[in-house]
């Protein structure tokens, strides 16, 4: 039971980061046909946006919960983060003019990012063999990978159509 709360409430972040992006992305488009726009650009936004909130969910989660949880539960929660958007990923990719490979390297990034961000967390337990400290170095780590992908999101930024 004390396994699962986690995983649930990873997965309700996830639902609730995509019902908000998909949300915004549907408003846009309906706006930039409305306004006779190219309603692609709003879809690459929305590709952005759930990258780049889904990374800054993962970096606050996951050193943290593998410093608190281990390795194993907190890469499945860094899954149960990530893979609630992947609808609107697909919409959002197909309805952009992104090339798919550049859709499928973010979301392999992404993927890949949970398991070594609950794996750093995890050695950082192990190392410190304090719980409390490495709850605290985690959640530190966290932060400063956070503030560095809002800082850095303009060089990631796929190019405008």
């Amino acid at each position: 039971m004390s396994q699962a709360l986690p995983r649930r409430m990873a997965t309700l972040t996830g639902l609730a980061i995509s019902v908000v992006i998909a949300s915004w992305w549907l408003g846009s488009t309906r706006l930039a046909l409305d306004d006779r726009a190219d309603p692609s650009r709003a879809a690459a936004d929305a590709l952005l946006l759930t990258w780049l909130v889904r990374g800054i969910a993962l970096a606050m989660l996951g050193p943290r919960s593998g410093a608190l949880r281990g390795w194993r539960p907190a890469s499945m929660e860094a899954f149960a983060l990530i893979s609630p958007a992947w609808p609107v990923v697909v919409f959002a990719w197909h309805a952009s003019t992104l090339p798919w490979a550049h859709a499928v390297l973010a979301e392999l990034l992404l993927f890949a990012a949970g398991g070594v961000l609950a794996l750093i967390g995890h050695r950082l337990r192990m190392v410190t063999k304090r719980p409390d400290f490495a709850d605290a170095l985690a959640m530190t780590l966290g932060v400063a990978l956070a503030a560095t992908l809002w800082l850095m999101r303009t060089l990631w930024a796929p190019p405008a159509a």
